[in-house]
């Protein structure tokens, strides 16, 4: 095996230089021969600085939104739980959706205990809720605002709620159903100041048991 010439490594390692990955055939001089041989360089691997590689955020799962149960009758108990699914507009539900108490704004004429036509809506639809809930049993308390005396108010009271257990027992309620009493002026939801909060005190309320 001939030595290889200084000019010869030179050459080759300017060859080699030149090759970077796999197999080369490398050609070089030894004096007045020229002579080959196979070099295989080693596979270069390229590294980065951790900065400079290209980061691809991670994917995050969003949930979906339930979609949310309905409450067909709006009384605030979605309907897989209602067991009484028609309530009306504006009666109080207990945690079954069931009606437990309404208010009646019934304008009654000053110093009367006669139901205006104006109610007979409202006092029909009373009517369809205790028709539709049978073992249910109600207390009528009737109010007033304050004109007049205490002692004068409260028969007042006593005889609107009266009114209205008349006017269900003749639309089909059990009398037995039905208990009436009144508190006058005592308990006022509103200012007896003004004629509007005068009307807002003369109520029915209905308790449903």
């Amino acid at each position: 095996m001939h030595p290889i010439s200084t000019y010869a490594a030179s050459a080759l390692m300017l060859a080699m230089s030149t090759t970077l990955f796999g197999q080369t055939s490398v050609t070089y001089t030894d004096g007045d021969v020229n002579r080959t041989m196979n070099v295989e360089s080693a596979k270069a691997t390229t590294t980065y600085p951790e900065v400079c590689k290209e980061k691809k955020p991670v994917p995050v799962a969003v949930a979906p939104k339930p979609t949310p149960e309905k409450d067909s009758d709006g009384d605030g108990v979605v309907d897989s739980l209602d067991k009484c699914p028609d309530t009306p507009h504006g009666y109080k539900v207990d945690p079954n959706g069931c009606p437990v108490h309404v208010t009646l704004h019934v304008n009654f004429a000053f110093d009367s205990s006669v139901l205006p036509a104006s109610s007979n809506s409202d006092i029909d639809t009373l009517t369809r809720v205790l028709k539709e809930n049978p073992p249910a049993k109600i207390i009528i308390v009737g109010h007033t605002d304050h004109t007049g005396s205490d002692e004068y108010n409260q028969k007042l009271s006593e005889r609107r709620a009266a009114s209205l257990g008349k006017r269900l027992v003749e639309n089909g309620i059990e009398a037995d159903r039905i208990e009436m009493s009144g508190k006058g002026e005592k308990e006022p939801v509103a200012s007896n100041e003004t004629a509007a909060g005068r009307a807002q005190n003369r109520r029915i309320e209905v308790a449903i048991q």
